[in-house]
């Protein structure tokens, strides 16, 4: 009954797992403001249900992933879906704010496990464009689900309450453990030898300069995409005085334009460009979408016409890049594929966490020039840093943003 690595079922799998963290934070963002009246509890108590869901992803990742590197992928997998499924329950069921607090946290943990085990286990099956055809799908399936989820929340919240959120997200847990019993494999090899590792590849992660380098890439590129996240609903609704319909239709078109990049990145890694390439194209395209949104927005008169289409050009140059830049830092680590992944994950978390916090401070003081201004910064540093890399690259003679040539699978 297992699911070959090689269908489109296992990609689409593998895509459910990895959305799992965003699933669950878009589809219960709905129900924050009314968490204080329905538990009797505060609004920074409401607040910390999506802070600690927040630290729980960034250690679940760092846990499942080393774990998995010793223990295997599949009874990971199975017991972070087991108590992803648990929580979620516990969640829909709790009684107050401190105890749905925890329990997001602990499902926080194990959604961040079920994702960084999606990313490893690509790793371990795939090699060489195979692998970075799969990274750029499952980005795609990463993409259109949290697109429909706060419309999902906001439905099943007005006609059942916020109880009914969380018990969709057990419910959703659990037919996905069922699944991974069922029909998952090992993908983990225990041959610790590894043909695919090249010898200039440093045993210690935080020794491999092309890792370092290109994970603080992602982060600052991420960093720029999750600014808008975080300051969307102020600068649509507040500084541009529109509505929640408008803001949900600038958030799907954004999220349309992220899987529209994922999906090209997929369909021109076909064509035999490198991820190398490709995510340059990216961070280029976004660090230039980003200066023409500061621009427009420095003068203090917005189209918002202009606005939106600088926010889409660098939403798909995002999801261009992402799946690029994740193959070219982890591509060649297959020895500590979980411990790779998670690390990349928990530097690209950073970025994002980072961002957020800049935003909440600088808007209040600077409105909407804040967050194009920060945006801008954060694209402008990322494309400079991945310059520095290609330049270092042909200082040696080599070609150390680029991943080991091989065959798939």
């Amino acid at each position: 009954m297992r699911i070959a690595p090689r269908s489109l079922w296992f990609t689409v799998l593998l895509g459910f797992f990895a959305a799992l963290p965003a699933l669950s934070i878009d589809l219960s963002a709905p129900t924050l403001v009314e968490l204080p009246s329905a538990l009797a509890t505060t609004a920074t108590t409401a607040g910390l249900t999506l802070s600690l869901f927040m630290v729980g992803f960034a250690l679940g990742q760092l846990a499942g992933g080393r774990l998995s590197d010793r223990r295997g992928r599949r009874p990971v997998l199975i017991a972070a879906l087991a108590v992803y499924g648990l929580s979620g329950a516990a969640c829909a069921f709790a009684w107050s704010g401190p105890i749905l607090a925890s329990a997001r946290l602990v499902q926080g943990a194990s959604a961040g496990a079920c994702a960084v085990l999606a990313f490893a286990m690509v790793q371990d099956l795939f090699q060489g464009e195979a692998a970075r055809l799969r990274r750029s799908y499952v980005t795609l399936i990463l993409g259109i689900l949290p697109m429909l989820a706060p419309a999902m929340g906001a439905g099943l919240d007005a006609a059942l309450g916020w109880r009914s959120v969380h018990a969709v997200l057990a419910v959703a847990g659990l037919v996905l453990f069922g699944v991974a019993v069922m029909a998952v494999g090992e993908s983990r090899q225990h041959d610790r030898s590894d043909p695919f590792l090249p010898a200039r590849i440093p045993a210690r992660l935080r020794e491999d300069r092309r890792f370092v380098a290109v994970s603080l890439v992602n982060a600052l590129s991420y960093g720029t995409l999750f600014a808008y996240i975080a300051a969307a609903p102020v600068v649509v609704m507040g500084e541009l005085k529109q509505g929640p319909a408008v803001y949900a239709g600038v958030f799907a078109c954004t999220a349309f334009a992220l899987s529209a990049g994922a999906l090209s990145s997929a369909q021109l890694g076909k064509r035999r460009l490198s991820a190398s390439a490709l995510a340059g194209w990216g961070i280029m395209l976004q660090a230039v979408s980003m200066l023409a949104l500061a621009l427009h927005c420095h003068g203090g008169r917005y189209s918002p016409g202009l606005i939106l289409l600088f926010l889409a050009a660098g939403s798909f140059a995002r999801g261009l890049a992402a799946p690029n830049l994740n193959h070219l830092a982890v591509g060649d680590r297959h020895r500590d594929a979980g411990l790779a992944s998670a690390a990349f994950g928990v530097v690209q978390l950073l970025g994002g966490a980072a961002s957020s916090a800049a935003v909440a401070t600088l808007l209040p003081h600077f409105g909407m020039m804040a967050t194009a201004g920060l945006m801008a910064a954060l694209a402008s540093a990322a494309a400079l840093l991945w310059l520095s890399l290609l330049r270092r690259a042909k200082e040696i003679g080599g070609s150390s943003v680029e991943s080991t040539p091989s065959a798939g699978n």
